[in-house]
This record gives C-alpha cells, structure tokens and sequence, in this order.
C-alpha cells in the first residue's frame, strides 16, 4: 500500500521544534586533578555535540586548604559552569570559619566573564555565587544557587529571575549542590536504576528552593529538574509531593569509598559523569552516563529517559 506524502501549504513556514539543550554535568571533583583532565578531555572532544559543562560544587578536596592551583590550569577549566559545594567554603585552620562568598568568588569562579551567565547587580561587585544562564534555543534558564552563602538575598533574587524566566516563556533548569529533601521526603521512581539504595549519605537539604520553586510552578512556569551532587551516590526521584524532580550525581573524583559505584583506575569506571539532553518540546530528559556503570548493588547505570512534565520514568 502506498503511502500519501504529507504537503504543506505552499508558504506556509516549517513547524518549530526546539534545539535540544545539552550538558555535561560532574560533581564533587575534590581535588583529583588527573580525574578532571579527563573530564576536560572527552568535553573538549566532543565540544561541537555540547552546550556547556556544569560542575555542582565540591571543587576542593576536604576542606578550604585541599586544593591545588593545578585545577586551574586544566585547560578549558575556567570555562566550566561551577557553583560552591560545602567543601569548597570550610575552613578547618585553627578556629573553624568558613569562607565568605568574596573569597569563594575569587577562587573558583575565574573566567566567570566567559561563562555568558547573568550575575546579581549587574557586574556582581559585591561577588555573589549564584548566577543563571538562557539557553534561547533550548528554551531553557539555567538558574545556579549558593548553598552556602546570603540565603535571604538569593530568595529575593530566585523569585524575580523565575518570574522573568516566566514571562520570556522559559523552561527552568535549577541547580545546587545539596540536594532538594532529606531521604523521608523523597518519592522514587519506579524502576530507576540511577537511584542509589545507599540512601544514608543523603542528610543535608536546600528546602527553601523547593518553596520557591513552587511558587513558580502555580503561577504557570515550567519547571524541569533540580541537578546536584553532594550526595556521592546517584539519586533520582520527586519531592515537593510530587512536583518536583531532582537527579544528584555520583562523586566524579575516582573514590569508590565514598560512593556506590565500583571505581577501576585506567579503566573506563576511573571516570563518572553524565551528558544531560534537554528537549522542552517533548518535554523529555535523556541521561546518559559516561564512565562508571555499575554499582556495588549490581545496578546498571547507562542510560534513561524521563518526562518531566509527568515527573515519570520513560526507560
């Protein structure tokens, strides 16, 4: 049987899809050096297939002091996406104090004025470590939070960049490194295996976003998902009574101690990130992991497929 072609009206302009927006997302790099070449590497590789990549905190090793300039001179580093984890802010020299978010600022956010994000105030001159990003394209703000510093500004500053984010019609993307909720408030999704059972690492939250975030979402916004790290494990699920999806990545830095995952240096699971593609039109997130794939509970991270407009795992 034959098949009639589909005609268009002749002028008629072609349907609209939006691009795809892709990242690379890492975490909790503490320090390895040679771990963060390699993430630098394939991300140079196959720069023409991504969008950014985004590091969720934890630069710094144990503390303040565990970090080496050599990070800083990782090619192509300085272009990375970043915000502060807990352990890139502590200071244990003596009387414990952590950094302020001046100090912070000045360390690991150089080549900020190459990342293309929109600061607080403008030019930032009082070096606030929060930001967000449009992808016009993708449809898609990228809004990164400081989980450590000047909460009560960034409240003020979340609301007016979701409501703009609003009224330009734009999907948001949230980011922090603490996760959403603590393990009682997260619902999982049925059949994730990027959802770790090693649930006990997962005790610090960021519950005020989640608040706002609502806020947004009854006013008719689009939200997609919270990324994060912090946790050490891969968590997947919803918090929010259902509202709200968040993905946490597994430790980038080759420690399979302080992970789920086994950890083989020179082999491929030395390296755990994942590429996250973005499509606002089917309203899909495609996770695909790069580096280590399975986990001391025999679960197989690969790939996976959810609709975050249904907060539902596709596969």
């Amino acid at each position: 049987m034959r098949m009639r072609a589909i005609r268009r009206v002749k002028g008629a302009p072609p349907p609209q899809q939006e691009e795809q927006l892709v990242l690379l997302h890492f975490s909790d790099i503490h320090n390895d050096v040679v771990n963060l070449r390699r993430v630098m590497e394939f991300a140079s590789h196959y720069a023409p297939y991504l969008d950014d990549v985004l590091l969720t905190g934890d630069i710094a090793g144990g503390d303040w002091s565990e970090w080496s300039e050599e990070m800083d001179a990782v090619p192509g580093f300085h272009r990375v996406l970043k915000l502060l984890g807990n352990h890139d802010v502590c200071r244990w020299n003596g009387t414990p104090r952590n950094a302020t978010a001046a100090e912070s600022y000045d360390r690991y956010f150089k080549g900020i004025e190459t990342w293309g994000v929109v600061q607080p105030d403008g030019d930032n001159p009082e070096r606030h470590c929060y930001w967000y990003k449009d992808y016009p394209k993708a449809r898609v703000r990228l809004i990164a939070l400081d989980s450590e510093h000047d909460w009560s500004a960034q409240q003020a500053w979340l609301r007016e960049a979701l409501d703009d984010a609003l009224a330009r019609g734009l999907a948001v993307l949230g980011a922090h490194h603490l996760p959403p909720a603590v393990p009682a408030e997260i619902e999982r999704l049925p059949g994730c295996a990027f959802d770790s059972h090693q649930r006990e690492s997962l005790s610090d939250r960021l519950a005020w976003a989640t608040e706002i975030m609502d806020e947004f979402i009854k006013k008719g916004g689009e939200f997609i998902c919270w990324l994060g790290g912090h946790t050490h494990c891969d968590f997947c699920g919803t918090v929010a009574e259902g509202r709200q999806l968040f993905m946490t990545v597994g430790i980038a830095k080759n420690d399979e101690l302080w992970g789920d995952m086994r950890r083989v240096a020179g082999e491929k699971s030395q390296d755990l990130f994942n590429i996250i593609a973005i499509d606002t039109h089917l309203k899909h997130i495609r996770v695909f992991r790069i580096g280590a794939e399975w986990s001391r509970f025999l679960q197989h991270r690969t790939t996976m497929c959810l609709d975050y407009a249904a907060r539902r795992l596709l596969k």
